[in-house]
């Protein structure tokens, strides 16, 4: 979402939850008065807008047959993070193999793997619907029980997130985007 996005996004749930708490013309009044009540009411409102999930302790599905090669996300450890999505692609491509597409990932700090799809997934409803045109991959690679080399990504398909696996052979096209996330600090 470009900076001018946020800030309409912004405005626009401050107008929302002013108007959900009853608040008047006098409220407007004092936002317009006051830098301070101002600063308040916009840092609130973007505490309440940010993407925050929570890992959970083990992946949620069975893995029999599958296993980890790398990298093995030190991030992933339980807690919450904060979901922000990377362009991988670079001017003049339209694609990128998916070995390169996890090497690149790497440069770019998208330090993201199967727990971090799966809390998306768990909390979809959080997720913008700006962020349905893309899929949103981690840089995570498991070997399937037939040893191809996979990622995990989640997708906006029949009115809801699924959870799917990507051959790493296959290409990585502009619709993608690698899931970075953040530590989340409040």
């Amino acid at each position: 979402m470009s900076e001018f996005g946020k800030d309409h996004a912004l405005i626009h749930e401050m107008v929302v939850t002013g108007r959900e708490v009853g608040a008047g013309k006098e409220f407007y009044a004092a936002l317009a008065h006051s830098k301070e009540l101002f600063a308040k009411v916009v840092a609130f409102v973007a505490e309440a807008l940010r993407l925050i999930f929570t890992l959970a302790p083990a992946i949620e599905r069975d893995m029999t047959g599958w296993k980890l090669v790398e990298p093995e996300i030190k991030s992933a450890e339980d807690g919450e993070f904060e979901l922000v999505l990377q362009e991988f692609l670079q001017d003049g491509e339209s694609y990128l193999g998916g070995e390169e597409m996890v090497q690149r990932g790497r440069k770019l700090g998208a330090n993201s793997g199967l727990k971090h799809i799966e809390a998306i997934i768990r909390n979809q409803d959080k997720i913008p619907v700006e962020m349905r045109q893309f899929c949103l991959v981690s840089i995570e690679v498991w070997l399937d029980p037939l040893v191809y080399r996979y990622v995990w990504y989640a997708y906006w398909h029949g009115g809801r997130w699924v959870l799917r696996c990507r051959w790493l052979s296959d290409s990585f096209l502009s619709s993608y985007r690698l899931v970075v996330p953040r530590k989340y600090q409040k």
